[in-house]
């Protein structure tokens, strides 16, 4: 479910939910034009090609979210929200680790299976359709679970670190990707983002040693994003630049108002 605080093609301001079929339709026009994707690799040419990212990644940050993930060969990670699956299957694939994937999105789930067999992952990587609150895996059974700007559109934020946390085994590690305000409650900022607060959220589901990174380059890659879709100009019948430039038009005036973080957690 990579996306950021708006969600391009969703014309509402802020929802109060976000059904799969909104993303499906996002999901269909980024599967044929690939648009968000080479946006990303314009902005930052790092960025693995294969991860094929739909949400606002860096090389940077999908380094650091490796190395805080800590995986070893054989281990299980699960990918909350894996959307099309590609930054999931590169991190899987870079630790020789197996993978599972949960998306609300049926046609996500599709893609990221068929993106498997790229990866020559089909015995390795598994993909699921289900809620961020009910995963459906067993208790204890995954050494690891990231999170990809996924959580936020969880109706229960608290319900779903709960999950994350049941999911994991003790000592296993969760890395969630999102967004800080600067000023918590600043009235400029998607309601969605205002109070987000997520080691609060961690702590509160009873995950523990929980440290947030932000590193400059992050937020940067997300205000870069949007700029260089505008400068493409006209979009023509390509639906996915289409609403990533309405997105940005929206968001970049305030974009500075909100910080890009991941925060790491520990199951106990």
């Amino acid at each position: 479910m990579h996306r950021e605080p708006s969600t391009p093609h969703i014309r509402q301001e802020d929802p109060a939910a976000i059904l799969p079929g909104d993303f499906d339709a996002l999901f269909h026009g980024e599967a044929r034009t690939g648009s968000f994707s080479r946006v990303a690799r314009t902005v930052d040419p790092a960025l693995p090609p294969e991860a094929e990212p739909f949400s606002f990644l860096c090389a940077d940050l999908l380094h650091h979210i490796g190395t805080e993930l800590a995986l070893e060969e054989g281990e299980v990670l699960a990918d909350l929200g894996c959307g099309r699956g590609g930054p999931g299957l590169w991190l899987a694939r870079a630790a020789h680790a197996d993978l599972v994937g949960i998306d609300f999105s049926p046609v996500a789930v599709d893609q990221a299976r068929q993106r498997a067999a790229a990866y020559e992952m089909n015995s390795t990587a598994h993909f699921v359709v289900n809620d961020l609150t009910t995963t459906g895996l067993p208790h204890a059974s995954v050494a690891a679970a990231v999170s990809i700007d996924a959580l936020q559109y969880a109706g229960d934020r608290a319900a779903a670190a709960r999950e994350a946390r049941r999911i994991l085994r003790p000592g296993g590690r969760l890395v969630v990707t999102g967004w800080h305000p600067l000023s918590p409650g600043d009235p400029r900022l998607p309601e969605r983002h205002r109070h987000s607060d997520w080691p609060a959220v961690l702590h509160a589901a009873g995950f523990t040693a929980v440290h947030c990174h932000a590193r400059p380059a992050w937020s940067d890659t997300y205000q870069n994003i949007y700029r260089v879709a505008l400068q493409l100009g006209d979009p023509g019948p390509d639906t996915t630049l289409a609403g990533l430039q309405s997105e940005a038009r929206r968001r970049l005036p305030t974009a500075h108002l909100l910080r890009r973080a991941a925060v790491t957690a520990v199951s106990g």
